[in-house]
């Protein structure tokens, strides 16, 4: 059945003579992108422009179902599955391939049929797990495995500290994570899963991630709050998740330098375990490819060793004598609207796969503060500020010059020094002159004249650091009106003068 779905499209382009006759079990959608490449880089003259434009709907189309035929292969029938409701619910916003597979009966007999399999009421906590991918059960197997030894280990060394141990499973798409983090969830409270993934964007059925979220999920595997971590490409680098004992990769990756990273995650203070599930076939196939590619850059850096070195004369970038000190500054971020992006994306379009959410999400671990409408701080924003701006106890505590009114008299008697005086430090605007060219957002009470004034000034002194030497901007914006005052001087008379002419 699948194969009729992409013979009836693949057709239209072997007709066209725009593609090869090839086996479509063979057929990649890299090479569709390439073939299609090539049609727009050397179009046929045979083929007139109308047919140009509906070519390139086939080749869209193509790709498309060449991408869910990867899925099926790799993932699964469920994250093939999830992809095509995608599809034909409007979420994915491919109008022209949902009105191309409606019109195809074969399809719309498979997809009836999955829809049957996965969208169904939940009969409970005893229903069996429907593997759509031998590689599932196989993951299961490997990870029951090692917290069943790891406990038995555990017991036998009389340590009750010592079922520690945690897990990582690597997925390229949200789908498969979802439906792989539903399949542990069952062995609960052995198995104790969570899912880590990007940041939403348009156009995606499964909700993503906020980065306050990902955030939270990071310490609560950290800190043991749960011992099996399920993740996307998000999860290879850049975070700190502590000591993982078994890492699972469930997709084969091109790029040797993204499974190094991965295998990176385990090994650090103790031995850990790599396990790479393989579907036979391409996917064995792109394995290999990608352990080729590293061997061959491992063998390039170790073995030239002529013409790859290190240069250890590297000469200093400042000039002697110039010493830079560190100056300390936090830096706020705004907070994203994601609201005001799905407004632009399309107003009013909702679907299922939209607003279907995680399984295994973190929203119910974090309670988001409303965003404070009086001007005074939420509880997000005092934690924040007393973990990062509120100063220490041994730190001077900022202080304001003492001045006075030139017209109103001062009979105030000197301030006398204490004994024992705490620390403290007088506020100067040059400490601070990063912030004080632009006003800063007020609530209720507007900035002053004065104040706006003094902004002014200090943009530019700002804008006067970038001008060349003998170059003065601010001077050429008033030449205009040095000449329009010159001017209505000229125009004007002396009467002192005219007096003298007629005596």
């Amino acid at each position: 059945m699948r194969s009729k779905v992409l013979d009836k499209f693949m057709s239209r382009l072997i007709q066209n003579r725009v593609m090869s006759h090839k086996d479509l079990r063979s057929l990649g959608k890299y090479q569709i992108i390439l073939a299609r490449d090539q049609f727009r880089k050397n179009p046929p003259t045979h083929i007139k422009v109308p047919q140009q434009g509906m070519l390139e709907g086939d080749f869209a189309l193509c790709i498309s179902l060449y991408h869910g035929y990867e899925l099926l292969m790799q993932m699964g029938l469920r994250s093939l599955f999830f992809y095509v409701q995608g599809i034909m619910d409007g979420s994915r916003e491919m109008s022209r391939t949902k009105n191309e597979l409606q019109r195809t009966p074969t399809f719309i007999d498979l997809y009836h049929e999955m829809e049957a399999m996965f969208v169904k009421p939940s009969a409970g906590p005893d229903e069996p797990f429907v593997y759509s991918h031998p590689k599932l059960k196989k993951l299961e197997e490997v990870v029951l495995q090692h917290f069943r030894v790891w406990a038995e280990s555990a017991s036998d060394n009389h340590d009750p500290q010592g079922v520690s141990t945690r897990v990582m499973i690597f997925s390229s798409f949200r789908e498969s994570v979802q439906e792989i983090a539903a399949m542990l969830n069952r062995h609960s409270p052995l198995i104790r899963v969570m899912t880590f993934m990007g940041q939403a964007s348009a156009g995606k059925g499964v909700k993503g991630f906020t980065q306050k979220e990902q955030l939270e999920v990071v310490q609560r595997f950290r800190q043991g709050g749960f011992n099996t971590l399920v993740s996307t490409c998000v999860g290879e680098e850049g975070l700190d998740i502590g000591e993982v004992d078994l890492i699972v990769c469930f997709d084969a990756q091109k790029n040797p330098i993204r499974l190094v990273q991965r295998m990176g995650r385990t090994g650090r203070k103790r031995q850990g375990r790599i396990v790479v599930i393989l579907a036979e076939g391409r996917e064995e196939r792109t394995y290999n490819q990608s352990q080729s590619n590293k061997r061959s850059v491992y063998k390039s850096i170790t073995g030239n060793k002529n013409g790859f070195h290190m240069y250890p004369n590297s000469p200093r970038m400042l000039p002697e004598g110039v010493n830079p000190s560190l100056h300390k500054m936090y830096i706020t971020c705004g907070q994203f609207d994601h609201r005001e992006n799905s407004r632009r994306s399309g107003r009013g379009r909702r679907s299922y796969a939209e607003g279907r959410q995680s399984l295994i999400h973190p929203q119910s671990l974090i309670q988001h503060s409303r965003a404070a409408s009086d001007g005074f701080l939420s509880s997000a924003e005092y934690s924040e500020w007393e973990s990062t701006m509120k100063l220490g106890e041994q730190e001077a505590r900022p202080i304001l010059k003492e001045s006075h009114f030139l017209s109103i008299p001062s009979n105030d008697p000197p301030p006398q020094e204490s004994t024992a005086k705490p620390p403290c430090r007088e506020l100067s605007l040059w400490e601070w002159r990063h912030w004080q060219h632009k006003a800063l957002p007020s609530h209720l009470v507007d900035h002053s004249l004065r104040c706006q004034h003094f902004v002014k000034v200090m943009g530019l002194i700002d804008r006067m650091k970038d001008e060349n030497e003998g170059e003065c901007l601010y001077e050429q914006e008033l030449l205009p009106y040095r000449e329009d005052s010159r001017e209505k001087g000229k125009g004007c008379k002396d009467p002192h003068k005219e007096h003298q002419q007629e005596t």
